[in-house]
């Protein structure tokens, strides 16, 4: 006969072994990323702006369909722009950013039907 004391000493039992093991997975889902990730976001994004403002100063950003993406010293470039001469351009002046080392293109010209 299970009797109220037994249901209650069962249920603390699996109270305490259980606790732990859920409020590790807790602990895991709100760890804040290392310094180092925070640091290497900043630096990206701080050359993605570089890249938009030598962009607008070419004065092609506002006529182009373009993402900016950076990792570290590398920058891809992905979209739309009007022609191959105008990708070129483009590619040259991201080149020349300050802390650019590597310009990956997948741009494509626009096709207008």
């Amino acid at each position: 006969m299970v009797t109220f004391a037994n249901r209650c000493a069962s249920l603390l039992a699996t109270t305490v072994l259980t606790l732990p093991a859920f409020l590790s997975g807790c602990n895991n889902a709100q760890s804040k990323p290392p310094s180092a990730a925070i640091d290497a976001t900043a630096l990206d994004s701080t050359l993605i702006a570089k890249i938009k403002i030598a962009l607008t100063a070419a004065g092609d950003l506002n006529d182009l369909d373009i993402r900016i993406r950076a990792q570290k010293d590398a920058v891809m470039l992905s979209g739309f722009a009007d022609s191959k001469a105008q990708i070129d351009r483009n590619i040259e002046v991201v080149k020349r950013v300050e802390g650019v080392r590597r310009v990956i293109n997948r741009m494509s010209v626009r096709k207008f039907t």
